[in-house]
């Protein structure tokens, strides 16, 4: 409802949330899909992880398809003809998918209420290297026309949060942001001469299950 209310006394809803792990950021878009007219678009990094997102909404009812690399014009066809009927309340792909000028179109016309920006620290961390797709984020948003936007993140410097803020809203997002420490992560550093032997030593000793990162793959194996 107060989305509704300041939907109503502002042009445009632009919003950078920086919440930590497990602090709820899917809640934040996946209730409001429930109450908004219209379905929601939700940007996702990865293949698998809009796969396991897929498969939890449909477990828990709630209705989704997914927009990918590899379907036919039929297969398309089908998921908009499903958005426009209202029977999909979350759309979900991923920067590259939306490089389609015929899917952008399509997708115009399928009253989407709210676009959701998952993992977004990838629009600076990613955009500027491997995936310029992301870079691209800020015009579809305008050629969409879609006024509730919202990038969610859990790791961001100031300086990647001005980067988003620059590629996705031309510097004009509201920043929501909340108290990122964790009382119940601990770290301490371990002093070592010989670092295979302390590690083998801590290995025993820690709690399982337990990762061990190395700084290369040689010294893994």
């Amino acid at each position: 409802n107060e989305l509704n209310t300041l939907q109503e006394k502002t042009e445009k809803i632009h919003q950078i949330v920086l919440l930590p792990t497990g602090a709820g950021k899917s809640m934040c878009f996946l209730v409001p899909a429930l109450v908004f007219e219209g379905a929601t678009l939700i940007l996702y990094p990865l293949l698998a992880l809009m796969q396991d997102q897929e498969r939890r909404m449909q477990e828990g009812n709630l209705s989704a398809v997914t927009f990918r690399g590899g379907q036919t014009s039929e297969e398309r066809a089908e998921k908009i003809k499903a958005i426009k009927e209202g029977k999909v309340k979350v759309i979900l792909a991923n920067p590259e998918v939306l490089q389609s000028k015929k899917l952008i179109e399509e997708l115009k016309t399928c009253n989407i209420s709210h676009i959701a920006i998952d993992e977004a620290h990838c629009v600076s961390e990613w955009g500027d290297t491997f995936r310029p797709a992301y870079l691209t984020l800020g015009n579809i948003i305008k050629e969409l026309e879609v006024t509730r936007v919202t990038a969610f993140t859990a790791t961001a410097s100031p300086e990647v949060l001005q980067r988003i803020n620059q590629v996705l809203f031309d510097e004009q997002g509201h920043i929501v942001r909340s108290e990122a420490d964790r009382p119940n992560i601990h770290y301490y550093v371990e002093y070592a001469h010989c670092k295979e032997k302390t590690v083998l030593e801590l290995a025993e000793r820690e709690e399982k299950p337990l990762l061990i990162f190395c700084s290369s793959r040689s010294n893994a194996e």
